[in-house]
């Protein structure tokens, strides 16, 4: 009998390592999956941020050429000082060149259109909670989630899913910042005016009131790129960096806009949750829009 329970004992742990390490790989793919997303829907605001970076070294190019060409022209040519113009034009254009070889890098394949079908916020939201739950239990930051009502919103199931976890990791690296004791992350989903509502909180020092009005704009950041600690690292990664490059709010608030919704941020008022506050509402579903009514 003694070793009959031995060895039911020891298929039991293994059978539990077995799981373990399958949870571990399901997450670990769904963020490489996540990641990979998040980078094809950063075309947008790469193309808008290259557009800008590419705008000094073409004129440059154009400026050196036509002087080199006029140089050219003289009877007789002025070789010599033609020479320097056409060599900074080459620089110009190696760093042009560089600038796109930066967005090529960036986008795998092409851009996808979004799929919006009915949605529920509750199972998003606890997806994003159990794919990012290795992070949450390195920071110990304690989470929950409050369900005012069910609600199911027209959405793409996996920019939903980009959009909460985009936040969520902003949240994170907010609360970096806090002691250990006094790490809370909370999610409160509900319905407003037609829309579902999903509302992420933390008790970290909150947004700054002069950087508020541009947590959304493409490329505006104010910290360095910083690893993350926890299970799934390099499949986190991507994500991580896209909100070191000042790219991930922008994503969230083009892709949530792109889904007929809209994303804002504030500053906590409770004494709980005195941290950055960041709403995210979208269109109800048909049933539920009806149920509303």
């Amino acid at each position: 009998m003694l070793s009959w329970c031995a060895v039911v004992t020891a298929l039991m742990v293994g059978l539990a390592a077995v799981l373990r390490q399958r949870r571990a790989r399901r997450r670990a793919e769904e963020l490489l999956r996540l990641g990979q997303v998040a980078k094809l829907n950063s075309l947008g605001e790469l193309a808008a941020g290259m557009a800008h970076e590419l705008n000094q070294p073409l004129t440059a190019i154009l400026a050196n050429t036509q002087a080199a060409a006029r140089l050219l022209r003289d009877d007789p040519p002025d070789i010599e000082t033609a020479r320097p113009a056409m060599q900074r034009a080459a620089e110009q254009a190696r760093r042009a060149a560089d600038v796109l070889a930066r967005l090529r890098r960036s986008v795998a394949q092409p851009d996808r259109a979004l799929v919006l079908q009915p949605t529920s916020l509750e199972h998003a939201a606890r997806n994003a909670l159990y794919l990012l739950e290795p992070q949450f239990r390195a920071q110990q930051i304690q989470t929950e989630i409050i369900v005012a009502r069910a609600v199911s919103v027209m959405a793409d199931a996996t920019a939903l899913e980009q959009v909460i976890h985009n936040v969520l990791i902003n949240a994170v690296n907010a609360l970096r910042q806090s002691p250990i004791a006094n790490r809370r992350l909370r999610i409160t989903i509900s319905e407003a005016a037609a829309m579902g509502e999903l509302v992420v909180a933390d008790n970290g020092p909150g947004i700054a009131a002069e950087i508020l009005p541009r947590v959304f704009e493409p490329f505006f950041t104010t910290r360095m790129s910083e690893s993350v600690v926890g299970e799934s690292q390099d499949a986190l990664d991507s994500l991580d960096s896209l909100d070191s490059l000042g790219l991930g709010l922008s994503i969230c608030e083009s892709l949530v806009g792109t889904m007929g919704g809209r994303i804002s941020a504030a500053n906590g008022t409770e004494d709980t949750m005195r941290g950055a506050v960041f709403t995210v509402s979208l269109p109800l579903a048909a049933s539920d829009a009806k149920a509303s009514q």
